[in-house]
């Protein structure tokens, strides 16, 4: 009799490691950061009509609580508002030589100043160049 309780015991404890073994894998998943980046790089053609997405490029510019701004992918820091308003002027430019419309996207870090926000807003709408402002919503509960 003492050998079946070990054969219970063995098979119960290697079920219980499985399950555990299990759990770390998901939870690794669950946490693991998926890339959107491909290495795979599409043939163009100038015969297939651009659809409406090809046809317009979000800017995105980031606000800091100090009042600088993160440009181009968050890589280059502008301190000026002088600065950044040749710099949205050089990216419609840019894109319009491209025949692509243009749009910013403003995220404004949780504790910076609204006033630096808007002000990328107002020099947009100057620019006439539609801006818009990214939120978190949060839940009430």
């Amino acid at each position: 009799m003492p050998g079946k309780k070990k054969k219970k015991y063995s098979s119960g404890l290697i079920i219980r490691l499985i399950d555990v073994v299990l759990i770390l894998l998901f939870g690794f998943i669950a946490i693991s950061e998926v890339s959107k980046k491909s290495r795979i790089k599409l043939a163009e053609s100038a015969a297939v009509p651009a659809t409406a997405p090809d046809r317009e490029q979000v800017v995105y510019i980031g606000v800091l609580p100090d009042g600088r701004y993160l440009v181009n992918e968050e890589r280059a820091v502008i301190d000026d508002e002088a600065v950044l308003q040749r710099f949205i002027l050089a990216e419609r430019q840019r894109l319009n030589a491209k025949r692509i419309r243009m749009r910013v996207r403003v995220r404004a870090n949780y504790d910076a100043p609204v006033k630096y926000a808007f002000r990328v807003v107002n020099l947009c709408r100057q620019m006439k160049i539609p801006a818009g402002l990214d939120v978190v919503r949060k839940n009430r509960g």
